[in-house]
């Protein structure tokens, strides 16, 4: 098994447990706007865009500043709903960044790592929500730094944003592990920055990332198997 001295890790859906906190978050945005009918269905549709959209952003179609509110305006007008796409943007945000649910073992993992090596937290999310979730869990101790795409002005997988992160841990490419769960952002990401990759998948998604072409060096099931990428100090 290798060890790294730096591991460059997720927040969404690695550390964080963002599908919860994205539909509670949707679900009070839409019981502000007094939307009560067909929650389900309206959490499909935005569920498809938004993934859609984050695609056009990795792959640089659309910018950080449209983003935020695109996304809801194609939602609104798909669902025929006459609401502001910022109004209803700007409540989304608000409640989401109120959201902190960490994943099983994410806390025990990250304190264990965090005493054999350095961390580095890089997101792809949106500065203010990021920034508030990391603030209310208190991660931010396990982290020699947070690197959050809208705050540097590129997005994973671009090399610049790899190329950020090897000068903040001051480490060759080989000692550096890239962990996340997604192919095209984490993984497809840090192969091209000449990291070694690893993929971390829930229950629910180990048959599609299974099935993808791109191929991480490792995967986990369970987020303390990280631990045996650590230097052992015994």
């Amino acid at each position: 098994m290798r060890r790294f001295h730096g591991f460059l890790i997720d927040a969404d859906n690695t550390i964080f447990d963002f599908d919860r906190s994205e539909k509670e978050a949707f679900y009070d945005t839409l019981f502000q706007f007094k939307i009560k009918n067909n929650l389900e269905q309206y959490h499909f549709i935005y569920s498809e865009i938004n993934d859609k959209i984050w695609k056009e952003l990795e792959e640089g179609v659309i910018r950080w500043d449209e983003l935020k509110v695109e996304r809801f305006r194609r939602f609104l007008e798909r669902i025929e709903l006459e609401e502001d796409p910022v109004d209803f943007s700007e409540v989304y945000l608000k409640n989401l960044s109120l959201k902190t649910y960490t994943l099983p073992h994410a806390i025990e993992t990250l304190s264990y790592l965090s005493s054999r090596a350095d961390l580095i937290l890089g997101t792809n999310g949106i500065s203010t929500v990021q920034r508030s979730r990391i603030a209310r869990s208190e991660i931010e101790i396990f982290f020699k730094d947070i690197v959050i795409s809208e705050e540097i002005g590129v997005s994973k997988p671009e090399p610049a944003f790899f190329d950020i992160v090897r000068e903040k841990f001051n480490l060759p490419p080989h000692e550096i592990l890239v962990v996340g769960d997604s192919l095209t952002s984490d993984i497809k990401g840090g192969r091209m920055a000449g990291f070694a990759t690893c993929l971390y998948i829930s229950k629910t998604e180990r048959e599609a990332s299974t099935s993808d072409s791109i191929k991480p060096d490792y995967s986990v099931y369970d987020l303390r198997e990280l631990k045996d990428f650590a230097p052992d100090f015994s």
